[in-house]
């Protein structure tokens, strides 16, 4: 199940926000080795500030498993404005009709996976649930920086997007910039690698998320 938590009422929902931070500390500096700042438990940044829209997958315990970052390309926003060498020289994304997604993160010891192809449920969730939200939203598309590990694993249930420009090796992981195209195309090819039929979204904080 997805839980969404606009970024200024995150204190009304302190227990999971505390669980996607700390996962997100031991994804990306205790594995990935990334330069990140991190506070006790948190990796969190500046970009947690701007008001993002969370998606935070949760399990039978209602847990957070994994989370992702959602904020719109016409503000400051990771690709633009930390990871710009991933885009050819002097090109910003900014289209309200483009939203960056960040900080995909995973506990894969926590999470289940699905189907004959091994995806973790967290993993599908968070893919469909980014493009449910963004069919809500009017999106295109979703731009997205990712490992060479994830690059393989979507390419092999056909949702890896389409790569910005060429990759680039970040702390000890070669890390790629890509466009995700929002439609049937990829929701067809993450349900039927999962088997998770209908929506993700918890019905409630959809609701209230998606109108604020």
């Amino acid at each position: 199940m997805i839980r969404l938590v606009q970024g200024r009422h995150r204190h009304q929902f302190s227990r999971e926000v505390d669980e996607m931070f700390s996962i997100r500390k031991r994804v990306f500096l205790e594995r990935m080795h990334w330069d990140v700042t991190c506070i006790n438990r948190w990796e969190i940044d500046g970009y947690d500030a701007l008001d993002p829209l969370y998606v935070l997958s949760l399990n039978e315990d209602a847990r957070v498993v994994g989370g992702v970052r959602l904020l719109p390309t016409t503000g400051f926003n990771m690709l633009n404005d930390t990871f710009s060498v991933l885009l050819p020289e002097g090109e910003r994304i900014e289209n309200p009709r483009i939203w960056e997604s960040s900080r995909f993160s995973v506990d894969h010891e926590a999470d289940a996976l699905l189907g004959p192809k091994g995806v973790g449920r967290a993993t599908a969730e968070l893919i469909l649930a980014m493009n449910e939200v963004g069919e809500r939203l009017g999106l295109s598309h979703i731009v997205t920086v990712y490992d060479a590990l994830m690059h393989r694993m979507l390419s092999r249930i056909g949702c890896a997007g389409e790569p910005i420009g060429e990759p680039v090796r970040i702390g000890k992981v070669l890390t790629y910039a890509v466009f995700v195209e929002i439609g049937d195309a990829i929701e067809k090819a993450v349900k039927a690698a999962s088997g998770i039929e209908g929506s993700v979204l918890e019905t409630e904080t959809a609701r209230y998320a998606l109108a604020a």
